[in-house]
């Protein structure tokens, strides 16, 4: 994707905010909407970032949104989120009065032929993100791997929920693509379970594990030297983690960095957020607005702050062009992810 791209659909997506933030004369969108709640959907469990994510949007959401609905959240967790993609996307109204927040590695299912997977991410009503960043590795402190080249030389046992979540499918993918030796242990129900897991000595550490992630549920394990960060995997670094090595900078071979490109694309959507699919076109882009402009306000970054929250809205038609393109990998890098996913 181009920067230029980007930096054009953000820009037509802050231009939508003020009309959520001025809607406050009558129109059909705020008498939908007036006296409604809003449900927010979360397919994870409480506590990590998908939640802190979906709470944070939440809590002043009303207040861009024609109307001023009520806006709740609604924990839907199961199957790395898959239980919950499935209801917004088959069950959920599409009136408008339903989104919510999923895995980022969700929408890959489909092309990967999961047929668990009833949806076409292409036609969810995309909000769009409250970031990008790049996923992590790291290391408990007990364990001696402390770099790319000590992941490459020993095993090294990681926590994760399931292939088709970021802690389970960016370790399997490294080590098909940089040689590491990494050992995943899957079946864990979440992000506190996998933090536990390391504290515990079940396993060396993570992989997949988003900065935001990190910062909101474990904010001094990095600064107390409780783990070694060792490295990045993204299609590019995130400028927070300057001194961390990017994973696919260490990828010659075409086919395999076309491989990784298709597991960590997603990255890209990290905290990605969308309706049902047919929401009618004028509350669509009433949602839209209010997502870009709560991203805006104030009050709410100085919160973000204090949670260890990132805010850098990635506009829907971003998401949208990162979906076309990687619907458009050459069959064979498919295959070849197929087949990652299946041996799983």
């Amino acid at each position: 994707m181009k920067l230029s791209a980007y930096a054009k659909s953000l820009a037509a997506s802050l231009m939508l905010a003020p009309l959520g933030a001025a809607s406050v004369v009558a129109s059909p969108v705020a008498d939908f909407y007036k006296g409604k709640t809003v449900t927010v959907l979360v397919g994870f469990t409480t506590g990590n970032g998908s939640d802190s994510y979906a709470r944070l949007v939440a809590r002043w959401y009303s207040k861009y949104l024609p109307g001023a609905p009520t806006v709740v959240v609604q924990n839907m967790p199961g199957s790395g989120s898959m239980t919950m993609t499935n209801f917004l996307y088959n069950v959920a109204p599409k009136d408008g009065t339903t989104f919510g927040i999923f895995n980022r590695n969700v929408p890959l299912e489909p092309l990967m032929g999961n047929t668990n997977a009833r949806f076409d991410p292409r036609k969810f009503t995309w909000l769009g993100s409250t970031n990008a960043e790049p996923s992590l590795c790291v290391s408990w402190h007990g364990s001696p791997v402390r770099s790319i080249k000590d992941l490459q030389e020993r095993e090294f046992t990681v926590a994760a929920t399931g292939i088709n979540a970021n802690s389970g499918l960016v370790p399997t993918v490294l080590n098909r693509v940089m040689g590491t030796k990494i050992k995943v242990i899957m079946g864990y129900p979440g992000s506190n379970e996998m933090s536990l897991a390391m504290e515990r000595g079940e396993v060396e550490g993570r992989c997949g594990w988003s900065r935001s992630s990190l910062m909101t549920t474990k904010p001094t394990w990095v600064s107390e030297g409780k783990i070694s960060l060792l490295l990045q995997a993204g299609l590019q670094k995130s400028p927070l983690m300057p001194d961390v090595p990017l994973a696919i900078d260490n990828v010659r071979d075409e086919a395999d960095r076309q491989l990784l490109k298709l597991a960590v694309a997603w990255d890209e959507m990290a905290w990605p957020f969308a309706a049902p699919p047919g929401v009618p076109a004028d509350r669509a882009q009433a949602l839209r607005a209010a997502f870009a402009a709560v991203l805006k306000d104030p009050e709410l970054a100085v919160q973000a702050r204090r949670e260890g929250l990132d805010l850098n809205l990635v506009p829907p038609e971003h998401i949208e062009r990162i979906l076309e393109e990687v619907y458009a990998t050459p069959e064979p890098i498919v295959a070849k992810m197929k087949d990652i996913v299946r041996a799983k």
